[in-house]
């Protein structure tokens, strides 16, 4: 094992947790106008409101969520919701590995085994403690594994020295080193000429991270009444009762006919840009990422309107779902999508937004088919 030198620099929060346990913290963004939406913390769950908007009567919201990525699949189990989810596919290895060490996603309690889909009597204090401590090392194995996945140090002190946070890989680095002797591991691992892309490394941590959503809708009601129930798993009802208090807490701005409903764009985007369909597009870049900003941290339409572009040609439509104005007597029938019919959709107006085998070529469709011309062929007989 090669060993870790350290730079002179104040110890990193990572020293705060090899094992404990998480105690969650309200955290603010900037809203459309330039004031810090407060963000309603429930437990596991975190929900502030990013753009909310009421016409004819229908409330459309749009709220950003945090809550334990074990439970995306409940969260995407409401098919009225228009989603957009900060992707492991993104996110660097070493920054996933940082929050995972420093802010691990551990439940709450822990219940006994039992027969059928709720967990039984709460644990003794005792047990807790041990479950906890059995959780977290999953997650340190989890972290190790990851970081050997992804190409070691080498890998994670260059990724962080090209975002100008050297001195954290370095701390970053040390932890896993001392991870590695604390379980052994150093005969069980393998160097790898190569590191594997974020996509696959960061899948190991996925079980100990949190997961940030935007979230849209206008039918909230059976959401609420199968979250905020008995019957919900304790971490659904967490995020389930912090987006009731959001949607409580916040005031709608009435829009007029024209209007925009406008994730994430604040007051200095539109001294910047007056087009509305600009700005829809440059929010459909921001709601991709789940931020006001850039990976990189900063305010750029620019950047924004590239990734919307990008994503579009890529046949990747969910981020113009978010964006909404009041319906015109010219738009086309559906154009509500999965919203209430008062309102029209950015995505509904964008071309051969349901049907990616127009906007693809052939060739394309042909070399993901793995070369099978027949099923080519099958897919596009199928109905639009």
């Amino acid at each position: 094992m090669v060993a870790m030198h350290s730079p002179s620099t104040p110890s990193s929060n990572l020293d705060r947790m090899l094992f404990g346990t998480f105690k969650s913290q309200s955290t603010q963004g900037v809203s459309p106008m330039n004031q810090a939406p407060f963000a309603h913390t429930e437990v596991s769950a975190t929900a502030k409101m990013i753009c909310d908007s009421r016409y004819r009567g229908s409330r459309l919201c749009s709220i950003e969520v945090e809550f334990p990525r074990p439970y995306l699949a409940e969260f995407n189990t409401h098919t009225r919701f228009s989603r957009n989810s900060a992707s492991s596919r993104a996110m660097p290895v070493w920054k996933r590995l940082l929050a995972v060490l420093e802010r691990p996603y551990i439940p709450n309690s822990f219940g006994a085994n039992k027969a059928g889909m709720q967990a039984g009597e709460t644990l003794s204090d005792s047990d807790q403690k041990k479950a906890v401590a059995n959780w977290l090392v999953g997650r340190d194995i989890a972290v190790v594994q990851a970081c050997f996945l992804a190409g070691g140090w080498p890998e994670i002190l260059n990724a962080s020295e090209k975002a100008g946070r050297r001195d954290e890989g370095f701390k970053l680095c040390e932890k896993i080193d001392k991870l590695i002797n604390q379980y052994n591991l150093s005969t069980k691992l393998f160097i790898q000429d190569r590191g594997l892309h974020k996509q696959h490394a960061n899948r190991p941590l996925e079980t100990y991270a949190f997961h940030t959503v935007l979230v849209t809708a206008t039918h909230w009601r059976n959401f609420f009444g199968l979250r905020n129930s008995t019957k919900a798993q304790p971490e659904a009802n967490d995020f389930g009762i912090a987006i009731a208090k959001a949607m409580m807490g916040s005031t709608p701005t009435e829009l007029s006919p024209g209007e925009w409903h406008l994730p994430y764009i604040i007051q200095e985007d539109r001294e910047e840009v007056s087009d509305q369909l600009v700005l829809a597009r440059a929010s459909s870049g921001k709601s991709a990422r789940t931020s006001y900003l850039t990976h990189d941290g900063i305010r750029a339409l620019s950047e924004d309107l590239n990734l919307a572009n990008s994503l579009a040609s890529s046949g990747h439509m969910s981020p113009y779902q978010h964006q909404a104005r009041p319906r015109e007597d010219s738009d086309p029938i559906g154009a509500h999508g999965n919203y209430s019919p008062v309102w029209t959709q950015f995505r509904k107006l964008l071309e051969n937004e349901s049907d990616f085998t127009k906007i693809c070529s052939n060739e394309e469709l042909l070399i993901g088919c793995r070369g099978d011309q027949a099923m080519v062929d099958f897919i596009l007989s199928l109905e639009e």
